[in-house]
């Protein structure tokens, strides 16, 4: 998995939970920079671990703007490692022998698996050679680096895509899959009751995908009978901002268990949203690549209202709020494509 944010893992450990209801004796062995903790947190039985550097993590400067100097020396630097880098990349296989290669979604891993005759499955809403292009396309290896990115992804037997995923031409192995998504306990009095609040309070939970910055908490509004959770290890010295680090609900349960979600564009925070009915209030982020997708998809089958970067800065969003709170409910879609990509995976798997 790349170790970019959390969305990789929220749309891989569904999965593997999945398949190993039907295959209880699989053996998994995550390769991530991920934390094995946070990894932990989210697969439901034990697995080996490898924390190593199969792909470059895009910098950022914080949850939603890309550090585009730094994204350009980071992946002219991996691009460089030309045969090195895949040679440690089949390196890596070799030790572990693996049946089968799930990748979500570093692009030089499937051509080593490609070579070394295993198959590969990747499965991802987007892939790290439409994001390169959007912020690094002007450079001037960017065609050179922008043939390798392909090339590996093309590897892949099959690209799973699941929804909302952005367009890829590029990819003739592409497939489009239902979304994915955990579905949480949804226990409101139960996470009121951990927060010592009165019943009819509501609750904004602050969901920035694993990439949380220095958030502009002194300047966010007052809003009658509501409380923020926020982020771990984030505090702010509110009375409207507890402590969330003692509660007990897992981060799906509380996400199912809030009025809403405070995020950015990204796949895990949103599909969870929708899936579990929670209202999403999101920060424009005009540049992202998945941005447009995401919206129009949370719109239909959600509640969304954006908010500007200025606003969200500047605090200046509780009418915002209140609007996303009158917005109709919408049935929640259900999250099918973990078994259809369970299907594939199956089918990937050599028999015994």
């Amino acid at each position: 998995m790349s170790g970019h944010g959390y969305g990789h893992l929220a749309q891989c450990a569904p999965v593997v939970n999945a398949l190993w209801q039907r295959m209880p004796g699989l053996k998994v062995t995550v390769c991530s920079q991920l934390e094995r903790e946070v990894i932990a947190g989210r697969l439901e039985r034990s697995f080996d671990y490898r924390r190593v550097a199969i792909d470059p993590v895009l910098p950022m400067h914080n949850a939603w703007r890309v550090d585009v100097p730094a994204a350009l020396s980071v992946y002219s630097g991996f691009h460089r490692e030309g045969e090195a880098g895949l040679a440690r990349d089949r390196a890596l296989l070799d030790a572990l022998r693996p049946d089968l290669v799930l990748a979500d979604i570093p692009w030089r891993l499937l051509l080593a698996a490609r070579g070394a005759g295993v198959p590969v499955v990747a499965l991802c809403s987007l892939n790290w050679a439409a994001v390169y292009r959007q912020y690094c396309g002007h450079a001037a290896e960017s065609g050179a680096v922008l043939e390798d990115m392909w090339r590996g992804y093309r590897a892949a037997d099959v690209f799973l895509r699941p929804e909302p995923a952005m367009a890829m031409p590029e990819l003739d192995n592409a497939q489009a899959i239902g979304p994915i998504a955990r579905i949480g306990r949804a226990d409101r009095d139960d996470l009121l009751a951990e927060l010592s609040l009165p019943p009819g309070t509501r609750t904004v939970l602050v969901a920035l995908g694993g990439i949380h910055g220095d958030l502009p908490l002194a300047t966010w509004p007052h809003v009658p009978d509501t409380t923020w959770l926020l982020p771990q290890g984030v505090h702010a010295g509110r009375d409207d901002m507890p402590d969330c680090s003692r509660l007990s609900m897992g981060f799906t349960d509380m996400l199912a268990s809030c009025d809403t979600v405070l995020t950015k564009p990204g796949y895990g925070t949103y599909t969870e949203a929708v899936c579990n009915g929670v209202p999403i209030l999101t920060l424009a982020r005009p540049d992202w690549p998945e941005t447009a997708g995401m919206n129009d998809w949370a719109r239909q089958h959600g509640q969304l209202q954006e908010i500007s970067q200025a606003q969200f800065t500047g605090g200046s969003f509780a009418a915002a709020l209140q609007a996303l709170w009158q917005q109709p409910e919408v049935i929640p879609p259900a999250p099918a494509g973990i078994d259809e990509a369970v299907e594939q995976l199956v089918a990937c798997l050599p028999a015994d």
